[in-house]
């Protein structure tokens, strides 16, 4: 393709993957998504909502004025290794509940109009009827929750039995999940990750166009499957191009052309593309940015 890719697609960025000390640092993921809400590079970025009610008042409306379009909040700081959103406990749905709950305040507030959540565990191989049952029901809830705030809820698949070992996806199980929750809720898609792809066995083309009819937003980034042993081993989002990785330029092409093909990348709707990756070793970010355009322009002219 000749034309610039940002006439099909905004581009966007996710802020605690390029500033990963943010997850345990909440006074420099202020200072750092501050500056990063104002980015002129981007459309649109990703972020999650740090503890802290002093924190809260200085981001909020900080991200509300950034002029940027469609940004999305992570329940990136919810503990899924301890407890789940599939949990069967009442009492313990109940407190996910109240946490979520907050989570979609602080959003709503924010003027973000979209949050991303992933299943937690068990795997397929472990759960049972009730884990099921509960997502679903859970995610009824949600909708509902973020339907009074225009929000829509977005599914991630992930890997069910080499890292994360979650309960969804595959990415079809995610389209049929969404699809028994219908007509009753209509503010539930999909959010893809194209990293997480490999990891779920599943081809690039195969899941853009299984997604297709509920895919609101794409994650482009890497991963390391082949070595075991290997440091970023599974879902650690090392940059694209990453030796051992993935995903790469080629891999990239596969992607946007089949984007191109179900209609997510359009010039009359442009669908979001954000990057989702951690630094290069020994760079700093916007090296790493900058690294990181440079490969979506190069994959973008093969299409």
């Amino acid at each position: 393709m000749q034309e610039n890719i940002r006439q099909y697609a905004r581009l966007g960025l996710c802020h605690h993957m390029l500033y990963p000390r943010s997850t345990e640092d909440f006074d420099y993921q202020v200072e750092t998504l501050s500056a990063f809400a104002c980015r002129t590079d981007i459309e649109t970025f990703d972020c999650f909502m740090p503890y802290g009610d002093d924190r809260r008042a200085r981001l909020i409306p900080l991200i509300r004025q950034c002029g940027k379009v469609d940004v999305t909040f992570a329940l990136h700081l919810f503990p899924f290794r301890r407890i789940s959103l599939t949990e069967p406990a009442a009492g313990l749905q109940g407190l996910i509940r109240v946490v979520v709950d907050d989570t979609i305040k602080q959003v709503a507030a924010a003027g973000g109009n979209g949050l991303i959540f992933p299943s937690g565990p068990p795997s397929p191989e472990n759960a049972t009827a009730p884990h099921y049952e509960a997502f679903a029901d859970f995610c009824r809830w949600l909708c509902g929750r973020c339907a009074c705030h225009g929000i829509t809820a977005l599914l991630e698949p992930f890997d069910t039995d080499i890292d994360k070992k979650f309960l969804y996806g595959p990415t079809e199980r995610c389209v049929e999940l969404i699809e028994s929750l219908r007509p009753e809720v209509d503010n539930f898609a999909i959010e893809l990750d194209m990293a997480h792809l490999p990891l779920m066995g599943e081809t690039f083309s195969r899941a853009i166009h299984t997604a297709a009819p509920h895919l609101k937003r794409v994650h482009l980034g890497n991963c390391v499957l082949k070595d075991r042993d290997h440091p970023l081993y599974g879902d650690k989002h090392p940059p694209m191009g990453y030796d051992g990785g993935e995903i790469s330029t080629p891999e990239l092409t596969q992607i946007l052309r089949c984007l191109l093909e179900v209609g997510y990348l359009d010039r009359g709707r442009r669908g979001n593309l954000v990057i989702e990756m951690t630094p290069w070793p020994g760079w700093d970010v916007e090296r790493t940015v900058a690294d990181g355009w440079g490969r979506i322009e190069d994959a973008w002219r093969e299409v």
